[in-house]
């Protein structure tokens, strides 16, 4: 794979994940739900 198309995957996955962190902040509930599945494990 070269380098240019490695950068472009890298530039899309990061993109994507910023839209999910940026989804889950129109709903506040699931964070919340989320985090406190996140603690209740430890």
């Amino acid at each position: 794979m070269s380098a240019p198309l490695k950068r472009w995957l890298l530039r899309l996955a990061l993109a994507g994940v910023l839209a999910l962190v940026f989804l889950a902040y129109l709903r506040p509930d699931f964070m919340f739900d989320l985090a406190n599945r996140f603690t209740l494990c430890f």
